[in-house]
């Protein structure tokens, strides 16, 4: 009686799995289906008024992050050690807000979604522009405190360069900074500083650091 019983419990107890796996068995198809389908469909989420593919979005915060741990990482061997200097030099001020108007020009905005999202939320007003053209068209309709600009646009390897020329042969002096990959960054930064640029940089962190906000 006692090794029947425990051969009904043994049998209880291995009901489910053998239920479980037949079911998988009978489903296979329908769950392979269903995971593809996940895979292909593109999840979408607006940031700084540009749609991102969950791709894109996870890649710009990669940049981020990653080029903030670098400046951070920098900052640590300069800062004073703990316990050195006044409670002031310690503690973080309030972040301020500035009501200034940026004009960002760039082929590709939504790659600058979220450093344009981070300018917003400090009270700044970001207007793009896909060219050269598009951008002196919005200069001499509206009055602009700062110019973002990329380097390269398909207009030309050094788009950003020459918009500073333009700029610069029309009287109009408003600060630009140049915001491009490392590459360009260091391959056309004393044309860009000879042009009259305020700054030029790969990095999204040191460009915040630039602006004057």
């Amino acid at each position: 009686m006692d090794e029947l019983s425990k051969f009904i419990t043994a049998l209880s107890s291995l009901a489910w799995p053998v239920i479980f796996g037949a079911c998988i068995y009978l489903l296979r198809f329908p769950i392979v289906n269903l995971i593809e389908s996940a895979r292909a469909r593109k999840f979408t989420l607006k940031v700084a008024g540009n749609e991102l593919t969950m791709e894109e979005s996870s890649e710009q915060q990669r940049v981020l992050i990653s080029d903030l741990q670098t400046k951070v990482a920098e900052l640590e061997k300069l800062v004073k050690p703990v316990g050195v200097g006044t409670e002031s030099d310690v503690l973080p001020s309030e972040p301020t807000r500035s009501s200034k108007r940026i004009l960002w020009v760039d082929d590709e905005p939504r790659n600058n979604s979220y450093l344009v999202a981070a300018l917003e939320d400090q009270g700044l007003r970001v207007d793009t522009a896909q060219s050269t053209n598009e951008a002196l068209s919005k200069i001499n309709k509206d009055h602009f405190d700062i110019i973002i600009s990329d380097m390269g646009r398909p207009e030309g390897r050094q788009a950003g360069i020459d918009l500073i020329k333009t700029l610069r042969t029309s009287k109009i002096d408003i600060p630009v900074y140049i915001f491009c990959g490392s590459y360009a960054a260091n391959a056309f930064r004393e044309r860009a500083i000879d042009a009259g640029a305020a700054g030029i940089t790969s990095s999204g962190t040191t460009l915040m650091s630039m602006l004057p906000l």
